[in-house]
């Protein structure tokens, strides 16, 4: 992988230059090399921890997007990205090493919070983007120990969601996935609908049954 066309194809898509998106690369990189892909054509499946910058830059360079539904995110608000071949029995999963460059020091969380609520100086602005700056280059170019730590995981890619047929909540009338469908009271209603049956607050576990006859979960559930 070309570290700076992957970047500057990454910024094409992500819109921006930052310290996220130069990280993103790194980790396809490292993925990539620790799965022995040569061809980022190759299918895989990620789960990413974030919902951050750098998950654009997996989703160009990894070719796991949301429309393609190979990549989950599971938000657990770490930037933790697990990745597989998508019928392989093992994948690698890599996260930012803990006081690294990938995160921000105290001083440019001060800036952006200056920028962030209107206060920031000409010479804030220049500092902020001075250090960005700087972030990128470094995560461009240092060793991958000094950033990021991949570990291989013993355990099958997860299953690829599969296209659903679509029926209509029967409150608001729009089509839905029967894989979301709630059966309410005798009434298939979409996720919305039903929380708003309960005045925005689900009772725990609920959601775990009345599944729509056409759903996945409800053939699972008659099965057992």
């Amino acid at each position: 992988m070309d570290r700076t066309q992957a970047y500057n194809d990454v910024i094409r898509f992500h819109g921006h230059e930052c310290p996220g998106a130069a990280f993103g690369v790194r980790v396809a990189e490292a993925a990539l090399t620790a799965l022995d892909l040569k061809d980022p054509a190759t299918p895989l499946v990620l789960v990413s921890e974030t919902d951050a910058c750098a998950v654009d830059a997996l989703q160009v360079l990894t070719g796991c997007t949301y429309g393609k539904r190979n990549l989950i995110h599971q938000d657990a608000g770490r930037n933790v990205f697990t990745l597989w071949e998508r019928d392989g029995s093992a994948g690698v999963r890599i996260r930012a090493k803990a006081d690294s460059i990938v995160f921000r020091t105290e001083e440019i969380w001060a800036l952006a919070g200056r920028i962030d609520d209107g206060t920031a100086t000409l010479e804030d602005q220049a500092a902020f983007e001075r250090l960005q700056g700087e972030r990128i280059s470094a995560l461009l170019s240092v060793a991958d120990e000094e950033i990021l730590v991949a570990e291989k995981v013993e355990a099958p890619a997860p299953g690829v969601k599969h296209l659903a047929r679509t029926d209509l909540c029967v409150d608001c009338g729009e089509p839905t996935s029967v894989e979301t469908l709630h059966d309410h009271r005798g009434r298939m209603v979409c996720p919305a609908c039903h929380l708003a049956a309960h005045g925005g607050v689900l009772p725990e576990g609920h959601g775990d049954h009345g599944h729509h006859p056409q759903s996945h979960k409800h053939h699972h559930e008659h099965k057992h």
